[in-house]
């Protein structure tokens, strides 16, 4: 009997691609001996879980225009040459359409995308839901009638690593950095929270960043303005070493990005500054619920299990804009953050974790 083979398409950032985990094992139980296989941005696979997964293709984007039409080409071919039953698209752009369309499978599943030419490259089409996104794309699994057994997302976790040899045992990790600078909080709240953690639990904090030169600038600055001595990480670490760094802490205090779903994925307590951001689209997924508790509104707290978003109340939040404006400037985490009442929050999320 032929192996029904099957190709996800997720084209985005690292934590986009991280929640597409709850779709594997419910493939799984349905078509027992299929295999499944990821098309995802290069750099982007590194928290990918393969446990389900028999291959990983990569799309290199080169800047070099020959490199890079002979690396697309590549691609297609060895994506023709799979013979795939079922492609199933989690984005709305043309490129994802385009390869669930070359790829021959006679399934294609997708969101289509606006152009004319590609409206009707997918065989079932994912209609929009304001729900979250683990859910959305988990509805591409329900258009094809397959049952939804588990939503649990997985990450993949180093089993060792020698650069965390020498961690606390106790503390908590912070992540406040994104590609989006849009998402990130001023550097000099990032510090007060840092010291408000150290000097309110006595238990020291683990500052991690991307290896990126912006984000270890940032991360420098924050250290300038603390008064404690937080533990960093400047970019040294894989993804996976950061998740198996993240399994140990006692919780975890950041930012809308990818680390944030990547902590809730181990099950630590995750407390998330959101900004722009729908909270009930991105909020951090707790794995013992099967459903969302986020909820449409106006900022404020909100909470999904174990797991909280601070939000500022304000009438224009969540805009879902890039800043205010687009200006990838967000005044809801900036200029108009009541710093106060965001730590009170933190404080009351913390308590009954560090207090014994």
């Amino acid at each position: 009997m032929k192996t029904m083979k099957i190709l996800i398409i997720k084209l985005n950032k690292i934590g986009d691609v991280l929640l597409t985990s709850p779709l594997f094992a419910n493939l799984k139980a349905h078509f027992k001996d299929c295999s499944i296989d990821m098309l995802v941005n290069a750099g982007t696979e590194g928290l990918l879980d393969s446990t389900h997964l028999r291959k990983i293709h990569l799309l290199h984007r080169p800047k070099n225009i020959f490199t890079k039409i002979k690396t697309e080409i590549s691609l297609i071919l060895a994506l023709r040459k799979e013979k795939y039953d079922i492609v199933i698209g989690l984005a709305s752009g043309e490129r994802t359409a385009f390869v669930a369309f070359i790829t021959g499978a006679s399934l294609r599943v997708g969101i289509p995308p606006r152009s004319f030419w590609a409206k009707h490259i997918y065989t079932h089409k994912i209609p929009y839901k304001a729900q979250h996104n683990i859910e959305s794309n988990l509805d591409a699994l329900r258009l094809l009638e397959i049952p939804i057994i588990d939503k649990s997302v997985h990450a993949k976790v180093a089993k060792e690593s020698e650069a965390l040899q020498d961690l606390p045992q106790n503390f908590v990790h912070c992540h406040f950095f994104s590609d989006w600078f849009f998402k990130c909080l001023e550097d000099s709240f990032c510090a007060q929270i840092v010291d408000f953690i150290t000097q309110t639990y006595q238990i020291p904090c683990v500052l991690t960043t991307a290896p990126n030169a912006n984000e270890r600038q940032k991360l420098k600055t924050i250290q300038t303005l603390t008064q404690s001595n937080p533990i960093c990480f400047a970019g040294n670490l894989s993804l996976e070493e950061v998740a198996l760094l993240n399994t140990k802490a006692k919780a975890f205090v950041g930012v809308d990005t990818s680390i944030m779903h990547l902590s809730a994925s181990n099950g630590i307590p995750t407390f998330a500054f959101f900004g722009p951001s729908l909270a009930y689209v991105w909020g951090p997924w707790d794995n013992a619920l099967s459903d969302s508790t986020y909820k449409h509104q106006k900022g404020g707290i909100q909470k999904m299990g174990k797991h909280c978003i601070y939000q500022e109340p304000l009438p224009c939040v969540p805009c879902g804009k890039a800043g205010c404006n687009d200006s990838q400037k967000s005044d809801c985490l900036l200029s108009k953050l009541n710093q106060q009442a965001a730590l009170k929050a933190l404080q009351d999320f913390l308590d009954p974790l560090l207090i014994e």
